[in-house]
């Protein structure tokens, strides 16, 4: 063989991308982004939202007309507020899953297809934890994306964002998957898909595919005082949530009703019990130390949270507590986690 044939067959088995056992190989050629991006992004959508704040300035309007002058000019009582964002179809009939901060507070979603089509948005479930929320336009016979198996999901893998960066529609970036379950404090309860693939300012509700077009998370944000860090809600949480936003418009938590230190040096530091939780109603308090929830080791502030959200409300807790150098155990009813207590935004 010679030396310009080996390279090429070297290049085209490096360019085979190994999958799971019993999944078929991919093969990265030239075109395999730009087939990706004909094929999916006729399910990607552009949104344009507007929200009207109230102005602070207009409640001293009548103050100005009458020691200064009666001419000048009448403040607005309200602001309005434009944002853009992007979303994707899950439905033929017109489902459409974004994020919930890119439609919060918004009076109207314009919702406009890659065709130019354009139609009026309905919120028809939200989930502020997850920054997941669900929209209706009234269509039919449109194209849709497939979801990804989560179990399939790998470090290290091809992916390709889509969305409407800045408002520049359809834009394309790629990257690859760099870290699974992160936990990242601003959203607790959520672990994300880490990923280089460039994501900006209206990105946010746009898929992140991999090379054979299936959504494995949705863009949400990005680490600002970083480059190449962006972050992505994992296809199992999405699957998860979209399911009961869709029968009852809301998804029900069970909720501890504590905030943590973080780091702790040993299991989980209890900061705060909240006032009426039922941590306190429990009688756990500020300063103890988490090192066991039903007999399961907790490392860190994330081991807890990702088990309390893998319980039932209403199912009990059984905590094994350090406070002042003795182990207790504390048994806490789980109850419905209340909006007031939803992290801010």
């Amino acid at each position: 063989m010679t030396k310009r044939k080996m390279k090429v067959g070297f290049l085209t088995a490096s360019l085979l991308l190994s999958l799971p056992a019993g999944a078929a190989p991919v093969m990265l050629g030239p075109n395999t982004i730009a087939d990706l991006v004909e094929k999916v992004s006729p399910a990607v959508v552009n949104l344009d939202t507007v929200a009207k704040s109230r102005n602070p300035l207009s409640e001293l309007d009548p103050f100005f007309h009458r020691f200064f002058s009666s001419e000048l000019p009448r403040l607005p009582r309200f602001f309005e507020q434009h944002g853009v964002g992007s979303g994707f179809l899950i439905s033929a009939d017109g489902l459409i899953i974004t994020n919930h901060h890119v439609v919060r507070d918004a009076g109207s979603i314009k919702v406009t297809l890659t065709d130019g089509r354009q139609f009026e948005g309905k919120v028809i479930g939200r989930d502020p934890l997850s920054d997941i929320a669900l929209l209706k336009i009234q269509a039919e016979r449109l194209t849709t994306v497939k979801f990804a198996d989560p179990r399939a999901i790998r470090v290290g893998e091809w992916v390709v964002a889509i969305g409407s960066p800045l408002g520049l529609k359809t834009s394309v970036t790629a990257g690859i998957i760099s870290a699974l379950n992160r936990d990242v404090q601003a959203k607790g309860g959520v672990s994300f898909i880490q990923t280089d693939a460039p994501i900006n300012p209206g990105n946010s509700g746009g898929p992140l595919l991999n090379l054979e077009g299936d959504v494995v998370g949705m863009n949400t944000m990005v680490a600002s005082n970083a480059q190449g860090i962006g972050f992505s809600i994992p296809v199992a949480t999405i699957q998860e949530v979209v399911a009961s936003l869709r029968t009852a418009g809301k998804i029900e938590r069970p909720w501890l009703g504590v905030t943590f230190a973080y780091p702790a040096f040993e299991g989980v530091l209890i900061r705060e019990v909240l006032r009426r939780g039922p941590a306190e109603k429990a009688g756990l308090l500020g300063g103890d130390r988490v090192l066991e929830a039903d007999d399961r080791k907790m490392q860190d502030a994330g081991d807890l949270i990702r088990y309390i959200a893998s319980r039932k409300v209403g199912a009990f807790l059984r905590l094994l507590i350090s406070r002042e150098g003795h182990k207790i155990v504390v048994s806490v009813p789980l109850e419905a986690m209340p909006e007031e207590a939803l992290p801010e935004e």
